[in-house]
């Protein structure tokens, strides 16, 4: 059974040696493990590695394609979940090679200097069309058979929402296999940054854990005052990260 502890085991001691600080913003602070961004946002764990800490094989190395928030303790915040979940899109269906990535995204930087050029204004504009046209030329993935990254990059890129200041405040995961509503979010500050129900701010493992624990989804719904359909929701999405974890 999948606890509904947003940090399992070992991973708590990290979270308790992260460096807080007061005069950034806190979506830059350390919050995930990457076992919990993995979960939350449906990535394979060893790609999201890769994409964070980069890759030794034998005869070199990759650089990672973002900086996460506590390199020494392996944690990420709320700005690198949502560059992850944007990652994700050159997943979803065409699994480009981490060295394409690598390479559009140095281009990208150079374009656009940024920490995080993956969610800046720059990117939503013209730089998502550089990024596509770096990867296309490494992949080639404008042949037959292969399909177009574009309408998978603007279907994740429409599933984050912005503050006024155009920040990255709000993720609607995109997982495969699962409809592409709105239902579930994950929001800075809201469940300590796990996902939830929109707008309510349920945490979907909680849901989760009183369904395992015997609960009807008719009873689920009338406690939190929401929908039978958005309580099977949360636990099918729930379920699908249990899934996973034990493939």
């Amino acid at each position: 059974m999948l606890t509904c502890s947003l940090v399992q085991g070992s991973d708590m001691y990290r979270l308790k040696a992260a460096k807080y600080r007061d005069d950034v913003d806190p979506r830059e602070l350390p919050t995930y493990t990457p076992a919990d961004a993995a979960r939350f946002l449906g990535v394979n764990p060893t790609t999201l590695h890769h994409w964070v800490f980069g890759r030794v094989y034998k005869g070199g190395h990759f650089d990672p394609v973002i900086q996460p928030a506590d390199p020494e303790n392996k944690l990420l915040s709320f700005f690198n979940l949502a560059e992850l979940h944007i990652l994700a899109a050159t997943r979803y269906e065409h699994k480009v090679k981490f060295d394409a990535i690598r390479t559009a995204m140095e281009t990208l930087e150079k374009r656009y200097p940024s920490r995080h050029p993956l969610i800046s204004r720059d990117f939503f504009t013209n730089g998502k069309d550089l990024f596509i046209k770096t990867i296309d030329e490494n992949e080639n993935l404008s042949t037959p058979g292969q399909g177009n990254l574009k309408p998978i990059l603007d279907m994740f890129l429409k599933r984050i929402k912005r503050d006024k200041k155009k920040l990255v405040e709000r993720i609607y995961p995109v997982i495969k296999g699962q409809p592409e509503d709105r239902v579930i979010s994950i929001v800075h500050g809201i469940a300590s940054g796990q996902p939830v129900i929109d707008g309510r701010g349920i945490p979907v493992f909680v849901i989760y854990g009183r369904k395992q624990a015997g609960e009807t989804n008719k009873s689920i719904a009338k406690d939190f005052g929401i929908s039978e359909s958005k309580v099977k929701r949360a636990i099918d999405y729930v379920e699908k990260r249990v899934e996973e974890k034990a493939a």
